[in-house]
């Protein structure tokens, strides 16, 4: 867990600071041209602050696939959005 070593809310890391990396990958998936890649690192991004070992990893598999779905979507439509905006 990455606010076990910084000391921050749980709440401030889930709801702001990985949105906003997310928010980050959407945009360097146009500056790369690799949008899969960064749509799989930002799903994998709630296992940063949920896996601390086997078991919490088992239990809170529902929490990861949760908010690694909301975190691929911010991603990926950033990268939408963005390519929309520089199409016009």
């Amino acid at each position: 867990m990455l606010y076990r070593y910084i000391d921050m809310n749980p709440f401030l890391l889930t709801v702001g600071i990985m949105p906003a990396i997310a928010v980050f990958l959407g945009i360097s998936a146009i500056v790369l041209k690799k949008k899969y890649i960064a749509i799989v690192i930002s799903f994998l991004l709630p296992l940063v602050f949920i896996t601390t070992n086997r078991e919490t990893f088992i239990a809170n598999l529902d929490a990861w696939l949760f908010w690694g779905v909301l975190y691929g979507a911010i991603t990926f439509g950033t990268e939408k959005l963005i390519t929309y905006v520089r199409k016009k």
